[in-house]
């Protein structure tokens, strides 16, 4: 492993940031994602997916993400035919009117089944991946402030077409400047998120979450020089 992937992992270890390894899946499951990609996806006709398998529908999501062109977006809206891009900031706070998306399975699932009807808050969420020999690892950060009423609910995470998607604020993050259809979607539940219990709190002045967010947004220069280094 390269050395500056190894200093990212000791980083994210040290902030105790939340860790998914690299996707591992018998070659029986294999074959049941590749039926369910074939099946619902690949047409792109906005099906349903009926997932059944006992492995976490974060590891479907993963596996396609990985082994696909596609991207994944969440909502706690189900009905959504065709998405329009809205006014929105970027991971790095640029502006943008844009439809988001991510390179991820979980960082999209937290947005699906947050209570948004409810909750008006504000949200801190990080995604940052570190390749390996074994695939990618996944590390995250997840937090909300302070709320007493039903912070989760039932959603759906939305399959896209990745070629319609260019690179957002940081790399999982995606945006589409035009309408975008989605290829399929599928139903989750809060219990689909592995998170659920580890998500944490915070008031506006988070700073944790402010080192996070300045670490990913210029950890890409600080490698490079790094590298040319070594």
């Amino acid at each position: 492993m390269a050395i500056p992937n190894l200093w990212k992992l000791w980083m994210y270890k040290t902030l105790r940031l939340l860790e998914v390894d690299e996707l591992q899946l018998p070659t029986e499951t294999i074959e049941e994602f590749e039926r369910l990609y074939e099946t619902y996806i690949v047409h792109g006709h906005g099906d349903v997916i009926p997932y059944t398998s006992p492995f976490p529908k974060y590891m479907f999501l993963h596996y396609l993400i990985e082994q696909k062109q596609v991207l994944i977006h969440g909502s706690n809206i189900g009905n959504i035919e065709r998405f329009e891009p809205k006014e929105q900031l970027l991971f790095n706070g640029k502006p943008v009117k844009a439809v988001f998306a991510a390179s991820d399975g979980i960082w999209p699932m937290f947005f699906a089944c947050i209570n948004r009807r409810e909750y008006k808050g504000s949200l801190r969420n990080a995604c940052l991946t570190v390749p390996t020999k074994k695939g990618i690892k996944r590390f995250y950060y997840f937090s909300v402030e302070p709320f007493e009423g039903e912070l989760w609910n039932n959603g759906w995470i939305y399959i896209m077409p990745k070629q319609m998607f260019t690179h957002g604020g940081i790399k999982d993050e995606w945006i589409c400047e035009t309408h975008v259809k989605p290829l399929a979607k599928l139903a989750v539940t809060p219990a689909d998120f592995p998170f659920l219990k580890n998500v944490r709190y915070h008031n506006r002045g988070n700073r944790l979450f402010n080192f996070i967010s300045k670490f990913s947004l210029f950890k890409s220069k600080i490698f490079s020089i790094m590298s040319k280094n070594l």
